[in-house]
């Protein structure tokens, strides 16, 4: 893999897809895709007009797969229990705490195509960026690049840099950036600066996101610190000026769930999908069993051990055990 220091390296897993890009052989962004059902971003369905929100500007429709989204605006004229052709502009997301928080949708022209929308493997290919292909079965190559590093960071909420760190929080309304650590307030505030750049576009953050930086009093000083985030930042998006209190705002296109919120879903879920990996790569024969507390087991639904099965070529079982914490399975 030396030979492949700039693109994105792919590997399709089972129940979960996953995407990491390299910039000059160094990890810039992770994505993470999951085997939800969820309706992507981008998709055009057919949809059950069930009711109301806002009357006259937005209500709520059952897709086909029976989750509802909200839509918005509402075409004139439709009436409850009446198809509507829509097209999915943010999917659906589990807020930290399982809380789910509906699709957003908006009418679609009635002559436009059904389709399910891009997936990751679409996305990144559509990047013009190389994409290289690797097997869950193999050498873990994510690991020589920092994936399980980063993931950490994902799902801890916390970054550490030199001389700081970031905690990050996800809200419904925003994800917030708090920036602490022993520097003097200017230079903590530029060094944060360019770790929150970098930690937006490394974990696929958008929407509404705020940053509490130390107070600095001198508008010089904050302007600075913001030309040290303008510098370093590569999404597309919108920010305001540091406040006097050292609050920021950030506002960007937001499609889908961002890697934190993706990490912090649902710790039982995080920990089946990493065991299926885990055990994709047991090189042992005969029956495989999976070892791993109730609710993880409760995780692992048929369709992913039969997947699992038909990939090892072995057969699966799973063993529930209250004596194993959540993130200790074991395969064997």
């Amino acid at each position: 893999m030396a030979d492949f220091a700039n693109g994105w390296l792919y590997e399709a897993g089972i129940g979960e897809n996953r995407a990491l890009r390299l910039e000059n052989g160094e990890l810039s962004q992770i994505r993470v895709e999951r085997a939800d059902g969820s309706a992507r971003a981008g998709a055009v369905v057919d949809a059950k007009f069930t009711r109301q929100w806002v009357a006259g500007k937005s209500g709520i429709v059952t897709l086909p797969d029976g989750q509802e989204a909200l839509l918005q605006p509402l075409p004139k004229g439709l009436t409850e229990g009446s198809m509507v052709r829509v097209e999915i502009v943010r999917a659906a997301m589990i807020e930290r705490g399982g809380q789910a928080k509906r699709a957003k949708a908006r009418p679609a022209d009635e002559d436009s195509a059904l389709s399910d929308g891009p997936d990751l493997l679409t996305e990144i290919e559509a990047s013009g960026l190389p994409v290289k292909k690797v097997h869950a079965h193999d050498a873990d190559i994510f690991a020589g690049h920092d994936w399980h590093e980063a993931v950490e960071q994902a799902e801890t909420g916390r970054i550490d840099f030199e001389g700081g760190s970031l905690l990050v929080s996800l809200t419904p309304a925003m994800t917030l950036f708090d920036v602490d650590g022993p520097l003097p307030p200017f230079e903590l505030a530029k060094r944060a600066a360019k770790e929150i750049a970098l930690a937006l576009v490394r974990f696929d953050i958008s929407g509404n996101i705020g940053v509490d930086f130390p107070t600095l009093q001198a508008k010089a000083e904050r302007a600075a610190v913001t030309a040290v985030f303008d510098d370093h930042m590569t999404a597309n998006c919108e920010r305001t000026a540091i406040n006097g209190f050292g609050f920021m705002q950030i506002v960007s296109r937001k499609t889908r769930p961002s890697v934190p919120e993706i990490m912090q879903g649902n710790r039982s879920v995080n920990a089946a999908l990493k065991l299926l990996r885990q055990a994709e790569r047991d090189r042992g024969t005969g029956a495989l069993q999976l070892a791993v507390h109730p609710a993880v087991a409760n995780k692992l639904h048929a369709s992913l051990l039969e997947e699992l099965a038909k990939r090892t070529g072995r057969s699966v079982s799973v063993e529930p055990r209250g004596e194993i914490s959540i993130d200790g399975g074991s395969t064997g």
